[in-house]
């Protein structure tokens, strides 16, 4: 499966899910995932309680329970948030690149998730700042699982438009995004390692070494900020 069938495959099984006119139970389900959400992000997640989440709502105290066991149970749902985020942005600029050898398409996917990372920043950072439960744990390995796959699709292709070498494109996309998981939004956040210009364009020009990719190619494709 070519990268583009992936974004495309994924777009269908979103669109099938929301094909269905939501029922009232997603419809609260969401009702109270926008209003912690909203109160998280102005008051922090310690300073939220279950109380204020469905005052903000305003729905019954009880009611919260019939759909998260804790207020812990709400971050796995916002993480999602986040990834489907970084998904959707990924596809949209490889799709907008089609015609492009995989490299230029790699390079134009990792900018969107850098943009999308700057525009997902006050969640992200209030999920770090969260308690790290199991749960939340287990969706953020599903969540690099989830970037890997059209990650790895790219770099099958680039081994085969001859954009890179590859041993292994599965280890390879999750190396990358091991890499690269943490350093954008601490590039933002902190200037760690470098302020953002900097962190992206080493790390996409370390990652297109990785890859095997001819050192004009990189400098042409991200060239270092001034």
């Amino acid at each position: 499966m070519t990268d583009s069938q992936s974004a495309s495959s994924r777009r269908a099984r979103l669109a099938r899910s929301t094909e269905k006119a939501p029922t009232k139970r997603e419809l609260r389900r969401a009702q109270l995932l926008a209003a912690a959400r909203k109160l998280f992000l102005a008051r922090g997640f310690e300073q939220s309680s279950v109380s204020a989440i469905v005052a903000e709502a305003g729905v019954a105290q009880g009611t919260f329970y019939l759909y998260f066991k804790t207020k812990h149970a709400v971050l796995p749902h916002l993480r999602l948030e986040v990834l489907h985020a970084y998904l959707s942005a990924w596809d949209h600029a490889v799709e907008g690149e089609a015609e492009a050898p995989a490299d230029a398409r790699l390079v134009a996917g990792l900018a969107a998730v850098r943009d999308a990372v700057s525009a997902q920043r006050d969640l992200v950072r209030m999920l770090r700042q969260a308690s790290s439960s199991t749960e939340q744990q287990e969706v953020w390995l599903e969540g690099r699982r989830q970037m890997a796959e059209p990650l790895c699709a790219l770099i099958r292709e680039g081994v085969e438009d001859g954009s890179f070498r590859c041993d292994d494109a599965w280890l390879a996309a999750q190396l990358s995004l091991s890499l690269l998981d943490d350093l954008l939004y601490e590039a933002m956040e902190y200037e760690r390692p470098a302020p953002l210009p900097q962190t992206f364009a080493h790390g996409a020009r370390f990652l297109l070494r990785a890859l095997r990719n001819d050192e004009a190619r990189v400098t042409a494709l991200v060239p270092l900020p001034a």
